[in-house]
C-alpha cells in the first residue's frame, strides 16, 4: 500500500509499505477520507513529540473488510486511571493519539483497535464525515463552557473547530453567535451554519459572555482575553503558540476565567456525527498524496481560504 511519511520538518515522501495484518484486537480500514487540520500543518512545521518518520492524520474515516462505513475514534487511553473512570480519557496520563504516536490516516489503509471504530450513520457523506473529529473537539469546548442560549458568544477562527462551535450554539438556539475570520469562504460557511454575525474585525469595545479561541496564536489569545467580559469565560482550543505572556493583574481584577479544552470523549465523538449533517460537501477540498504538502504550506503561510482539506488516499 502507499503511505505519506513525514520524514523531517516540512518534508513529506510517498512510499510503498507492507499492508498491516489484522489481529483479534485490531482491524484494517480502507481509508476513504483523512482530515487535514491544525495538528497536521503544525506537526509538518514542527514534528514535536512525533517519532520520525511518521504517518500523520488522526481524523480518519473508511470501510472495514465487510464494507461497514466507520469513523475512527483516535484517542487511546489506559481505561484504568481515575480520569478514564470519570469519562475524561483525554486527560489520561498514558494517552496517545493515532496519527501522532502511531501510524495514522495519511495512507491507503490503517490498522486500528476494534474498540476505536464507530459506525457512520446512513446518509452521511464522506465529505461530511471529515468534520466529525474536529466537531467533537468543539463539543468538548462547548460543554466545558456551560453556555446557554442567552449568552453572547464570540468565536475566533472559522475553521472546522469554529464551525463546530457555531453549530453547537445554533443547536440550542443561541441568539448572538459572533465569529471572526479573515477568509470570506469560511465566514460564509459559518453564516450557513447559523452564525448571527460574521466579521473580519471585532470592535475593541465589544464584550462577550463566552469567547472561544480556536486559533491559538499570540494575537488570537490576546484578542480573546480582551473581548471577554468581566466575570466571564474564555475557552482555548488552539495550539499554534506554546507560550503566552498574560496580564494576570487584569484577570484577577476582572475575574476572567481562562479554560483549556483538549480533544474529546468517545461520547462527544458520537454526538458530533449528528452535528456534521449540516455541513456542505462543497466545503471540502479533496487532495491526492501529491497535493498534501502544498496545502500544508498554504496553511503555514496563513492562507485559510480552504474551508476543509482532506486526503483521499484511494482516489
Amino acid at each position: 500500500m502507499k503511505a505519506l511519511f513525514l520524514e523531517k520538518q516540512k518534508t513529506l515522501s510517498i512510499k510503498e509499505v507492507n499492508t498491516p495484518i489484522e489481529t483479534n484486537d485490531n482491524v484494517l480500514i480502507d481509508i476513504e477520507v483523512t482530515g487535514i487540520g491544525g495538528s497536521e500543518y503544525l506537526g509538518f512545521n514542527n514534528p514535536g513529540i512525533r517519532s520520525l518518520p511518521n504517518i500523520m492524520g488522526h481524523s480518519i474515516c473508511g470501510t472495514t473488510e465487510n464494507g461497514t462505513r466507520v469513523a475512527v475514534y483516535p484517542l487511546l487511553s489506559c481505561n484504568k486511571c481515575n480520569y478514564c473512570k470519570n469519562n475524561q480519557s483525554q486527560l489520561c496520563d498514558n494517552w496517545s493519539l493515532i496519527g501522532v504516536q502511531s501510524n495514522g490516516g495519511f495512507a491507503q489503509k490503517v490498522l486500528v483497535p476494534n474498540k476505536s471504530l464507530i459506525e457512520i450513520p446512513n446518509g452521511l457523506s464522506w465529505e461530511q464525515s471529515a468534520f466529525i473529529e474536529p466537531f467533537a473537539n468543539s463539543i468538548n469546548a462547548w460543554e466545558i463552557s456551560k453556555a446557554t442560549n442567552e449568552d453572547n458568544i464570540a468565536i475566533i477562527g472559522a475553521g472546522s473547530l469554529g464551525l463546530g462551535i457555531v453549530t453547537c450554539a445554533n443547536n440550542i438556539n443561541c441568539k448572538n453567535i459572533n465569529i471572526i475570520d479573515l477568509s470570506d469562504n469560511r465566514l460564509a460557511s459559518a453564516k450557513q451554519l447559523g452564525a448571527t454575525k460574521v466579521t473580519k474585525n471585532f470592535n475593541d469595545n465589544l464584550q462577550f459572555d463566552i469567547v472561544f479561541d480556536t486559533v491559538g496564536s499570540i494575537e488570537s489569545r490576546n484578542l480573546a482575553i480582551s473581548i471577554t467580559k468581566k466575570n466571564a469565560k474564555c475557552i482555548f482550543l488552539g495550539f499554534e503558540a506554546p507560550i503566552q505572556n498574560i496580564n494576570f493583574s487584569e484577570l484577577i481584577r476582572y475575574q476572567k476565567q481562562l479554560i483549556g479544552s483538549f480533544v474529546y470523549t468517545k461520547e462527544q465523538f458520537k454526538k458530533a456525527m449528528k452535528l456534521v449533517q449540516n455541513c456542505d460537501n462543497k466545503w471540502v477540498k479533496n487532495l491526492s498524496f501529491l497535493e498534501v504538502e502544498e496545502q500544508l504550506n498554504k496553511y503555514l503561510e496563513k492562507d485559510f481560504s480552504t474551508i476543509k482539506a482532506v486526503l483521499r488516499p484511494n482516489k
